[in-house]
């Protein structure tokens, strides 16, 4: 099985084992059809039956198998939930998930290799792309024309040189 991490474990809410949440979901909504998440536990992963599934607004809350009260919950404080990759929100058509991009050697149009995605930043309105460096960090906006191509099978996104000028920034 491979595992995408959906959400931290932010602290225990109220006194029925009830948990907030940070998630990592772009749409909430997507989170509520959740029906089993794991958690690390060593080396292996534990499966746990989502009972209950609350969206507030920008908040979400969870009630887990096994977690009915406060100290439960206390003890899962800032832990990671997963989901199966086969339980995740199907993709639209040229859409990828950001850990199969996590990785991905970066290369300019003229060949030149920038570095390795580091990181994908969600600001609410645009993707930021984290590219570790030989220098440091570069960042930049997932703008119009900044991205040319995308291919995951051979482990590269091709990126223009002159966009790039324009919208980076060096860490």
């Amino acid at each position: 099985m491979e595992f995408f991490e959906i959400a931290k474990i932010l602290k225990p809410q109220g006194i029925r084992g009830e948990l907030k949440l940070e998630c990592y979901v772009r749409d909430m909504e997507h989170f509520s059809s959740v029906s089993v998440v794991y958690m690390k536990e060593g080396n292996e992963m534990r499966s746990f039956d989502v009972e209950r599934i609350r969206i507030s607004g920008d908040n979400a809350f969870i009630t887990i198998e096994g977690c009915h009260d406060r100290n439960t919950a206390e003890t899962l404080r800032n832990r990671t939930l997963y989901i199966d990759r086969k339980d995740a929100y199907p993709l639209e058509e040229d859409e990828d998930y950001i850990a199969d991009l996590i990785g991905l050697e970066i290369i300019d149009d003229l060949g030149k290799r920038l570095g390795t995605l580091e990181d994908v930043i969600d600001t609410g309105g645009v993707l930021i792309y984290q590219v570790a460096t030989e220098n440091g960090k570069l960042l930049f906006p997932i703008a119009p024309g900044v991205e040319l191509e995308r291919n995951i099978g051979e482990g590269s996104i091709i990126v223009s040189s002159s966009r790039l000028k324009e919208v980076s920034i060096d860490v």
